[in-house]
């Protein structure tokens, strides 16, 4: 399995997949280059999985005849019901990796292991958190990254169609990070299904607001304008003679307002 999906990995976190994104795109910006930051979205994600790509992906993987064969069997001749007063409608289903069940992260990974997998060129990395998808391209200016991002999505694009999946280009963005003053073309124009990505100044991956200088400033604001509000709310419970105890605040101080501010 790759070592580019940090989603349900063990030892592996959202911290994990930032820092790895971090870490291609600071050099280049110190180095005066620029990166796009692509986020693609899936249409329906989970729901639109390829059987027919997992079992495929599981002998790629070499998996054991014994687990191959069993999930094989899972997939076959599934269906779902819905009965409404007397009416019963039945339908096979032939796609999909319930998130709710043990397999179904693993499946999904398998059927993304193909997707990181892609030969991109020298200039690009594909980063993933489950169904987050992040590609990451550099170039000595920002219309060659723009040149060779467009050519990354044709071969993604050529994956999805193969695996039944699709992306949203309403909800996909691009971003072009350079901390270069001179002036130049800002705007650039990423495809995906015919169509021109929109263009932002920020980004917010795995909760993380990346800017186009790569300096933060926004997720900082951000996250300034978070905690007061979490404090006030749990101030007004944090009464001398009511309210809440002080394990109960501690437990809500640790798990809302410490994670915020890591």
């Amino acid at each position: 399995m790759t070592n580019r999906e940090f989603g349900f990995m063990p030892q592996m976190n959202t911290i994990d997949a930032a820092m790895e994104a971090k870490n291609f795109i600071e050099p280049r910006l110190e180095n005066r280059g620029a990166v796009i930051m692509t986020s693609l979205d899936v249409k329906g994600a989970f729901d639109t999985a390829s059987w027919q790509s997992i079992l495929y992906g599981l002998k790629e993987l070499n998996c054991p005849r014994n687990l191959y064969n069993l999930s094989k069997g899972h997939f076959s001749h599934r269906t779902a019901v819905m009965t409404t007063n007397n009416v019963r409608v039945e339908k096979r289903i032939t796609k999909g990796c319930l998130q709710g069940l043990c397999y179904g992260p693993g499946f999904w990974n398998v059927l993304y292991n193909s997707l990181l997998n892609l030969v991109l060129t020298g200039h690009s990395k594909a980063i993933a958190f489950a169904d987050d998808l992040m590609i990451l391209t550099r170039g000595d200016s920002g219309v060659e990254a723009e040149n060779y991002t467009n050519l990354e999505m044709r071969k993604i694009q050529e994956w999805a169609i193969n695996n039944k999946i699709t992306f949203n280009e309403t909800k996909s963005k691009v971003m072009l990070m350079t901390r270069r003053k001179r002036k130049e073309k800002k705007e650039i124009d990423i495809y995906v299904n015919n169509k021109t990505l929109q263009q932002v100044n920020n980004l917010k991956y795995l909760s993380i607001i990346f800017d186009s200088k790569l300096l933060f400033r926004d997720h900082i604001n951000y996250i300034e304008e978070q905690c007061p509000k979490l404090l006030f709310s749990l101030s007004r419970s944090a009464k001398i003679t009511w309210g809440l105890k002080h394990e109960a605040l501690k437990t809500i101080y640790t798990g809302g307002i410490l994670p915020l501010l890591q």
